[in-house]
């Protein structure tokens, strides 16, 4: 099975693959490569896609993540929602020590996946946790390289959604004025 990383309760994870509180979890600072460790979450694989949007569990707001947040991703040995890198810049939860030795090993790049050697380990997964409508992994698949980061940073998130905030009365059009009856 692959291992889970921020399955978080507050998520709605419970059981074998839940991680624990999130809130219980957060810390003052994060890995010291942990702007590194972002990337190669944000880099990995996606095992489904879920169209949906959500929110910061602890603090209700919007995120560079929101869009498609649970959706599954992978490195081939690790599991985790799509938002999971947002968790982990934002409180800088604990990561185990396998999972950073990994991404250490790779120089923080992530690796390509042999869908032969993955699907099995996948397909697995998914069923062993009952996420049969989530489908199963297609081992005919060739080697996937990891495609260009598709998300913005948190730094360009945060500078767009400043720029796309209206000043003044927005939402308000010049009204026409009123006849009056008569």
């Amino acid at each position: 099975m692959l291992k889970g990383l921020g399955f978080f309760e507050e998520l709605g994870y419970a059981g074998v693959l839940a991680n624990g509180s999130l809130r219980m979890q957060v810390q003052p600072v994060g890995e010291p490569d942990e702007a590194r460790i972002v990337e190669y979450l944000d880099a990995g694989h996606r095992i489904t896609a879920v169209m949906e949007a959500g929110v910061d569990v602890l603090a209700g707001s919007v995120h560079r993540h929101t869009s498609g947040c649970s959706s599954l991703v992978t490195d081939g040995e690790w599991m985790w929602r799509a938002d999971f890198a947002h968790y982990l810049e934002t409180y800088h939860v604990p990561l185990p020590a396998a999972f950073t030795a990994r991404v250490r090993g790779f120089r923080h790049q992530m690796p390509d996946l042999d869908s032969a050697d993955f699907a099995p380990r996948c397909n697995d997964t998914l069923l062993n946790l009952g996420w049969r409508s989530a489908g199963l992994w297609d081992a005919a698949q060739e080697v996937l390289r990891p495609r260009p980061r598709a998300v913005l940073t948190r730094a360009e998130f945060v500078a767009r959604a400043r720029q796309e905030q209206p000043a003044g009365p927005w939402g308000r059009s010049a009204r026409k004025p009123r006849r009056p009856k008569g």
